[in-house]
């Protein structure tokens, strides 16, 4: 699995609770990022981390995953496991191909689908034509092994009703479908607050709004930075809290300093303790082009806060939908995200509760509990 994003901490719960259910779970982490990022997995037996490079479309990532595919059957046929749980399509297909590795073990196999993957497989097109015909040819191979590798996995898991819908739209079916809501996790750390977002949330006179999510292309901070200004130009006592690392920090503080906003806005990095944030925030902000199931507005939630949101394909409104609560706005306009934070400074705020529907829908043990009944359905129709 990689280890970004919410993915890592959902693994953690689940190994945690296999672990206590008396499981020995050993865990493998292909991930590009260093091994600050990674999550302990302190329940897991092993843990192993391979560092994965490359792309999914040029030559150079397909050879590449080849390569990994050949690590990773060495792994399996060591670690000689009774079942895998592959937590996401792309670790899925390393998997797959894994399997065709001279010596390597036939071992059953679960799909964990974390993500919006027809989304993150969309690359704009090459100008250049020959470019774009080998560019077009590889995403269709690389789609077609994911897709292979999906279909044959045991059973599939998909974090929310929407994002199966997706697979299901593009006529991808299978005899055996869970639909499992990531977890509402507590913080893991009680790490000291930032003393710049102290003094913010200590003043009355302040309105504070926080937004969790790594730097990149699909969490889209640009328009989210491009809004805030909008709003501060007659607001002038709101600030903004980014809990987060990646490749795009330095380009997003230089957009703050070109906006004139890099005094209300507070770049925090990365912090075990994000619900610490939320739960004295107005509101938690969420600007993505795409996500899964976004475990920080879920979070937010059960810190006791509102949130708001894109109307990415998945995620967000099935969250607002099942919590009943949230504010929901077009991807990419600034124009709309900039009304919905002014529309919170306007509105006194309102402490969520929602603690039946988060027990009964996001709960450590339901999520875990889904898996278990998959593990053992597949586990025992292989015996």
């Amino acid at each position: 699995m990689n280890n970004i994003g919410g993915a890592p901490k959902v693994a953690d719960s689940l190994i945690s609770s296999q672990s206590k259910a008396g499981y020995q779970v050993s865990t493998v982490v292909l991930t590009v990022l260093e091994s600050q990022w990674i999550v302990a997995f302190k329940a897991a037996k092993t843990v192993i981390v391979m560092k994965v490079a490359g792309t999914l479309f040029m030559i150079g990532g397909i050879i590449h995953q080849i390569r990994v595919a050949i690590k990773l059957s060495r792994v399996i046929a060591k670690q000689k496991p009774d079942i895998i749980v592959c937590h996401s399509a792309f670790v899925t297909k390393l998997f797959y191909l894994s399997k065709f590795i001279p010596g390597s073990l036939s071992v059953p196999y679960i799909s964990y689908i974390h993500s919006d993957y027809i989304s993150e497989s969309h690359v704009e097109p090459k100008t250049n034509p020959i470019s774009a015909l080998i560019q077009s040819l590889f995403i269709s191979l690389a789609s077609k092994i994911d897709m292979l590798a999906l279909q044959q996995a045991g059973g599939l898991i998909f974090v929310c009703k929407a994002l199966y819908q997706r697979f299901a739209n593009i006529g991808f079916n299978h005899h055996r479908i869970v639909i499992s809501y990531n977890p509402a996790i507590d913080d893991i750390s009680n790490q000291p607050l930032h003393p710049t977002a102290i003094s913010w949330f200590n003043n009355s006179q302040l309105i504070t709004f926080v937004c969790a999510s790594r730097f990149h292309h699909q969490k889209d901070h640009k328009t989210l930075l491009k809004a805030f200004a909008k709003a501060s130009k007659n607001y002038l006592n709101i600030r903004l809290i980014l809990l987060g690392e990646g490749d795009l920090e330095i380009e997003m503080q230089a957009i703050t300093k070109f906006l004139a906003i890099d005094e209300i806005v507070l770049f925090a990095g990365s912090v075990l303790n994000p619900r610490a944030y939320f739960s004295l925030s107005r509101a938690v902000i969420l600007a993505s082009h795409f996500e899964g199931l976004p475990l920080v507005l879920v979070e937010a939630v059960a810190s006791g806060v509102t949130f708001i949101a894109t109307d990415c394909p998945v995620g967000p409104r099935e969250i607002s939908e099942v919590l009943k609560c949230g504010t929901i706005v077009p991807p990419n306009d600034v124009d709309a995200l900039a009304e919905a934070i002014i529309e919170h400074i306007k509105t006194p705020q309102e402490k969520i509760n929602r603690s039946e529907q988060i027990a009964q829908f996001f709960s450590e043990n339901s999520c875990a509990n889904k898996l278990e009944s998959l593990l053992q359905e597949v586990v025992f129709q292989k015996l």
